[in-house]
């Protein structure tokens, strides 16, 4: 896998490890505040699994 995308992938997962102690934590005041701290948490995941196909497709169009 390319190094920008790991560091890329790295930076994703940090984020959301980040916004998860956070929100166990309490630091979601009311239930906006948790809804957009899950629709974030959401994003992030949805963003991961774009670069994870981008780079499987990377890899796949190397190999050919």
């Amino acid at each position: 896998m390319d190094s920008t995308l790991e560091l890329l992938l790295s930076r994703i997962d940090d984020q959301r490890k980040q916004v998860i102690l956070n929100l166990g934590d309490g630091a979601a005041k009311d239930y906006a505040s948790y809804t957009n701290m899950v629709g974030y948490i959401r994003g992030l995941s949805v963003a991961e699994s774009l670069l994870k196909a981008l780079a499987h497709s990377l890899e796949t169009s190397a190999d050919e």
